[in-house]
């Protein structure tokens, strides 16, 4: 029987496994303490072959998507089946020959797993089901759920799934080690005070306008399937979004981006978010328009990919009108401050992709590493004069650098240290460099 529109659901406490839910407009979902949903299943019935451990009966086979984009060592990043032992997810081995402990290898000609690790007495879990909640239906609330071990395909939610949904209210739920992203949403969503994490290919995603991200934690995404997070990955990413808000959330430990708005975004605001130690940088506007960055913490992004200026705290990319003020970021490894970047990118949906008219100001940079890390400023490796005369401002930031003789200010295409920066291009007027005291 299908229920009305309208109609508001409790999930009981307990592990539910398997369910996949097509909501109607206008529906709602409440978990009581403790429901699980869950979209695995129990693997039980290893024998010991070799050195290997091996279970039958594993027919599943989820959507499969760009395999081009797979790092080296995991060619199989298309593939959605996930497993997981004692709550872990292991990596997927592309051969039975480099099968080794913390992986796993499907033979889907004879639909075996295979382990390296003895199982018995232990908790092993295959990932079937794509998705808990298909997208689509306008005005869905979920709240209260823990959704995990979804073998959503790469670019889809265990929420939302390929769909995209308007006016969701995802409130309160833990969404945890999905295979690909853990929730997509639409125009008019809200995602307030969730935990995302250790999803696969992403925490979050979206498409769409007015859409809140608030008061979630956004940590440990991008890991264990194998994505080459430089194409996409990490903590959350939207695409051709107007008016989004991401406030009040805490993004760590992502391998990738903390948050990254790429494609035609405009009158984006960042506002009071706390990002740490995302490996490729913190915050990210690629060719995008008009955004707000201001009053946000940093502390440790980068570490996985500094070169250049990559690895920045905040990164404008080929984007413009943006404001970038009263952000505080320390640096103590690896990874780089301010970085606004030109490349060839085309033109997009509003106009160029060329970073120009952007200001960056009365922001505060602790530098604690010796030598280049931490480094910030105006770099490009196509059309540098435009870029140059573009109408981009950086004025009265406040630099603490445990090294402050270092190369640490991008130009067009070089780095400087601070008097020959502010001599070359002529910003900073109001800015002030001073040493770190230890």
């Amino acid at each position: 029987m299908m229920a009305d529109e309208g109609a508001a659901f409790c999930i009981a406490a307990g592990e539910h496994r398997l369910q996949s839910i097509q909501p109607r407009r206008g529906q709602s979902f409440h978990g009581e303490a403790g429901a699980i949903l869950n979209g695995s299943r129990l693997v039980t019935g290893f024998r010991r072959v070799g050195s290997h451990w091996v279970a039958g009966g594993q027919s599943q086979r989820g959507q499969r998507k760009f395999a081009e984009r797979c790092i080296a060592t995991m060619p199989r990043c298309s593939h959605p089946e996930a497993v997981f032992l004692d709550d872990v997810p292991l990596l997927h081995a592309a051969s039975l020959g480099q099968l080794r402990p913390g992986h796993f290898f499907l033979d889907y000609a004879t639909q075996q797993i295979y382990l390296a690790e003895d199982p018995r007495g232990r908790k092993v879990e295959a990932s079937v089901a794509p998705y808990a909640f298909m997208g689509g239906a306008v005005g869905v609330s979920i709240s209260n759920l823990i959704v995990e071990k979804y073998a959503s395909p790469l670019q889809a939610g265990a929420i939302g799934h390929d769909v995209v949904s308007q006016d969701w209210l995802v409130r309160n739920n833990e969404i945890r080690l999905n295979y690909g992203i853990g929730l997509v949403v639409g125009t008019g969503s809200r995602v307030i005070s969730n935990r995302l994490h250790h999803n696969g290919n992403m925490g979050a995603g979206c498409v769409g306008d007015r859409i809140l991200f608030e008061g979630n934690e956004i940590a440990g995404n991008g890991h264990f399937a194998g994505l080459d997070v430089l194409w996409e990955g990490g903590g959350a990413k939207c695409a051709k979004t107007s008016d989004l808000v991401v406030r009040g959330n805490h993004l760590h430990g992502n391998h990738g981006m903390g948050f990254w708005t790429d494609i035609d975004n405009r009158a984006t605001l960042y506002e009071d978010n706390l990002v740490e130690d995302n490996s490729m940088g913190g915050l990210s506007h690629e060719i995008s328009y008009s955004a707000v960055i201001r009053g946000n913490r940093f502390r440790g992004n980068g570490h996985g990919f500094n070169t250049w200026l990559w690895g920045g705290a905040i990164q404008v990319q080929n984007s413009q009108d943006v404001l970038v003020q009263e952000n505080r970021i320390e640096v103590s490894g690896p990874g780089n401050g301010i970085a606004l970047i030109q490349q060839d990118r085309g033109t997009g949906a509003y106009g160029p992709y060329l970073t120009r008219n952007n200001v960056v100001r009365d922001n505060l940079l602790v530098l604690r590493s010796e030598g280049r890390p931490g480094a910030s400023g105006l770099i490009a490796d196509y059309a540098t004069l435009a870029m140059q005369r573009g109408n981009n401002v950086f004025d009265g930031n406040q630099y603490l650098a445990a090294d402050p003789d270092a190369l640490r200010w991008g130009w067009a295409d070089r780095f400087l240290a601070w008097d020959a920066f502010r001599a070359a291009s002529g910003q900073e007027r109001q800015g002030r460099l001073r040493r770190l005291s230890q």
